[in-house]
Protein backbone atom coordinates (compact mmCIF):
# COMPACT_ATOMS: atom_id res chain seq x y z
CA UNK A 1 0.00 0.00 0.00
CA UNK A 2 1.31 2.82 -0.97
CA UNK A 3 1.23 5.86 2.13
CA UNK A 4 1.89 9.37 0.92
CA UNK A 5 1.14 10.91 4.33
CA UNK A 6 3.87 9.22 5.83
CA UNK A 7 6.23 9.47 2.83
CA UNK A 8 5.44 13.29 3.01
CA UNK A 9 5.85 13.38 6.99
CA UNK A 10 9.63 11.34 6.18
CA UNK A 11 10.81 14.16 4.00
CA UNK A 12 9.91 16.53 6.51
CA UNK A 13 11.65 14.68 9.43
CA UNK A 14 14.36 13.65 7.12
CA UNK A 15 14.94 17.79 6.60
CA UNK A 16 14.55 18.59 10.15
CA UNK A 17 17.73 16.17 10.88
CA UNK A 18 19.84 16.62 8.76
CA UNK A 19 19.65 20.50 7.38
CA UNK A 20 20.96 22.07 10.92
CA UNK A 21 24.29 20.43 10.18
CA UNK A 22 24.71 21.96 7.14
CA UNK A 23 23.76 25.23 8.39
CA UNK A 24 26.40 24.87 10.70
CA UNK A 25 29.27 25.65 8.28
CA UNK A 26 27.21 29.44 7.50
CA UNK A 27 26.79 29.45 11.15
CA UNK A 28 23.12 29.77 10.62
CA UNK A 29 20.67 28.65 13.21
CA UNK A 30 17.96 26.02 12.46
CA UNK A 31 14.70 27.15 11.17
CA UNK A 32 11.29 26.98 11.86
CA UNK A 33 9.71 24.31 9.49
CA UNK A 34 6.43 24.05 8.37
CA UNK A 35 4.26 22.04 5.60
CA UNK A 36 1.72 24.75 6.32
CA UNK A 37 0.66 27.46 3.68
CA UNK A 38 3.28 29.82 2.62
CA UNK A 39 1.83 32.94 4.77
CA UNK A 40 4.24 35.85 5.97
CA UNK A 41 1.62 37.36 8.24
CA UNK A 42 1.25 34.26 10.77
CA UNK A 43 4.87 33.07 10.93
CA UNK A 44 7.15 35.77 11.51
CA UNK A 45 10.27 34.08 12.57
CA UNK A 46 13.43 35.33 11.68
CA UNK A 47 14.25 31.90 9.74
CA UNK A 48 11.61 29.93 8.27
CA UNK A 49 11.10 26.98 5.73
CA UNK A 50 7.71 25.96 3.94
CA UNK A 51 7.86 22.61 2.60
CA UNK A 52 4.87 22.35 0.19
CA UNK A 53 4.01 18.70 -2.22
CA UNK A 54 2.72 19.84 -5.16
CA UNK A 55 2.20 16.93 -6.98
CA UNK A 56 3.14 13.07 -7.76
CA UNK A 57 3.22 11.69 -11.43
CA UNK A 58 2.68 7.93 -11.95
CA UNK A 59 3.97 7.84 -15.43
CA UNK A 60 6.06 4.74 -16.02
CA UNK A 61 9.88 4.78 -15.50
CA UNK A 62 11.62 2.29 -17.95
CA UNK A 63 13.64 1.58 -14.39
CA UNK A 64 11.04 0.42 -12.77
CA UNK A 65 11.07 -3.39 -12.10
CA UNK A 66 8.30 -6.40 -11.23
CA UNK A 67 8.87 -5.16 -7.51
CA UNK A 68 7.44 -1.94 -7.76
CA UNK A 69 7.17 1.18 -10.05
CA UNK A 70 8.40 4.97 -9.26
CA UNK A 71 6.39 8.43 -8.62
CA UNK A 72 7.84 11.46 -9.18
CA UNK A 73 7.12 13.80 -6.46
CA UNK A 74 7.81 17.39 -6.76
CA UNK A 75 7.93 20.07 -4.38
CA UNK A 76 8.56 23.89 -3.19
CA UNK A 77 10.59 24.04 -0.40
CA UNK A 78 10.45 27.60 0.36
CA UNK A 79 13.42 29.69 2.71
CA UNK A 80 12.12 33.26 4.23
CA UNK A 81 14.66 35.30 6.70
CA UNK A 82 13.40 38.35 7.68
CA UNK A 83 14.15 41.23 10.54
CA UNK A 84 17.47 42.01 9.67
CA UNK A 85 19.45 44.83 7.27
CA UNK A 86 19.11 43.80 3.50
CA UNK A 87 22.62 42.70 2.81
CA UNK A 88 22.82 40.44 6.01
CA UNK A 89 19.31 38.83 5.13
CA UNK A 90 20.37 38.18 1.13
CA UNK A 91 23.83 37.09 2.56
CA UNK A 92 21.92 34.26 5.08
CA UNK A 93 19.32 33.38 2.39
CA UNK A 94 21.94 31.99 0.07
CA UNK A 95 24.25 30.88 2.79
CA UNK A 96 21.28 28.54 3.90
CA UNK A 97 20.38 28.06 0.07
CA UNK A 98 23.34 26.34 -0.81
CA UNK A 99 23.38 24.45 2.86
CA UNK A 100 20.31 22.64 1.79
CA UNK A 101 21.48 22.00 -2.17
CA UNK A 102 24.49 20.88 -0.16
CA UNK A 103 22.19 18.13 2.15
CA UNK A 104 20.48 16.69 -1.02
CA UNK A 105 23.78 16.33 -2.96
CA UNK A 106 25.15 14.57 -0.13
CA UNK A 107 22.01 13.00 1.77
CA UNK A 108 19.57 9.78 0.99
CA UNK A 109 16.35 10.31 2.36
CA UNK A 110 15.11 6.33 2.86
CA UNK A 111 12.05 7.04 1.37
CA UNK A 112 13.53 8.23 -2.20
CA UNK A 113 15.73 6.81 -5.19
CA UNK A 114 16.69 9.80 -6.07
CA UNK A 115 16.45 13.48 -4.53
CA UNK A 116 17.13 16.49 -7.20
CA UNK A 117 17.24 20.33 -6.70
CA UNK A 118 15.96 21.37 -10.05
CA UNK A 119 16.34 25.10 -9.56
CA UNK A 120 16.47 27.83 -7.14
CA UNK A 121 14.70 31.10 -7.44
CA UNK A 122 15.47 33.63 -5.37
CA UNK A 123 12.59 37.15 -4.15
CA UNK A 124 13.74 40.35 -2.75
CA UNK A 125 11.58 42.69 -0.80
CA UNK A 126 9.09 39.97 -0.74
CA UNK A 127 5.51 41.46 -0.59
CA UNK A 128 6.75 44.72 -0.69
CA UNK A 129 9.27 44.81 2.37
CA UNK A 130 12.69 45.25 2.45
CA UNK A 131 13.13 43.08 5.12
CA UNK A 132 11.63 39.67 3.80
CA UNK A 133 13.69 37.59 1.50
CA UNK A 134 13.00 34.39 0.10
CA UNK A 135 14.45 31.42 -1.86
CA UNK A 136 11.78 28.76 -3.62
CA UNK A 137 13.97 25.38 -4.63
CA UNK A 138 11.99 23.12 -6.92
CA UNK A 139 12.57 19.57 -6.09
CA UNK A 140 11.96 16.56 -7.74
CA UNK A 141 11.82 13.16 -5.47
CA UNK A 142 11.76 9.51 -7.19
CA UNK A 143 9.70 7.33 -4.33
CA UNK A 144 8.96 3.12 -5.60
CA UNK A 145 5.49 2.53 -4.41
CA UNK A 146 3.48 -0.83 -5.28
Amino acid sequence: MTDFRRIFDDIKDFIEASYPKYLEAFDLDKPFITTEFLDFDRFKNDFCMFIEIDRVNFAASPYADDCGKIARIFCDIFLVFRGGTVAKIDADLKDASSALYQMFRNEEIDEAENATIREIDFFRYVEGHRAIVASKSTMELEVVYH
